[in-house]
């Protein structure tokens, strides 16, 4: 049985296939829920409750950094990302082993 999704405000921390991303907005759509992400490489995505449900998972963690955000502008997302201010929400990874070991190798 699939466990409830924890409920999801900005700041709130998600993983996806491959990628950590954070909520940073929270808006109603044709009166329905929908959420934007910010995934750690600088993309954004637009999130219904059930694209949610599908193809992330919600860690129940929120990044108080992040959390009094104010989205405006995708413009906006897209220059604040780039001058850092989610960097709170994407700690850095140290390197997996399969990586470093495909890297030495020149793969």
């Amino acid at each position: 049985m699939r466990q409830a999704t924890p409920v999801i405000q900005v700041g709130s921390l998600a993983i996806a296939t491959r990628a950590s991303g954070v909520c940073d907005e929270v808006y109603a759509l044709a009166g329905r829920p929908g959420y934007r992400f910010l995934f750690a490489q600088g993309r954004s995505d637009g999130c219904s409750p059930e694209d949610v449900a599908l193809v992330l998972t919600i860690t129940g963690e929120v990044c108080a950094a992040v959390a009094e955000y104010q989205f405006t502008t995708v413009t906006r997302l897209q220059r604040d990302w780039a001058q850092g201010w989610f960097a709170a929400a994407f700690p850095p990874q140290p390197p997996s082993t399969v990586d470093a070991t495909s890297t030495a190798r020149g793969s």
